[in-house]
């Protein structure tokens, strides 16, 4: 079976599960990060992310943090 359909997770669930670890993100915030950045599955209206897909949302939400802001002197 593939990794989407044992571990993929709705962003609800992810919500809830990183919750449980302190950190504190709205599963509104994970469906615009997935939509931006392109990692999701989605069929009919489910979006499904897997463990690897939320990694790479967190990682690319880190990189851009540490970009320095353009323009400003």
């Amino acid at each position: 079976m593939s990794d989407l359909l044992t571990e993929g997770q709705t962003p609800e669930a992810w919500s809830e599960q990183l919750g449980a670890h302190g950190v504190h993100v709205s599963p509104r915030l994970i469906r615009t990060k997935a939509r931006e950045t392109g990692q999701f599955h989605k069929l009919g209206r489910l979006m499904l992310l897997t463990p690897a897909q939320m990694e790479r949302l967190i990682a690319s939400a880190s990189d851009k943090d540490e970009i320095p802001a353009q323009g400003l002197r």
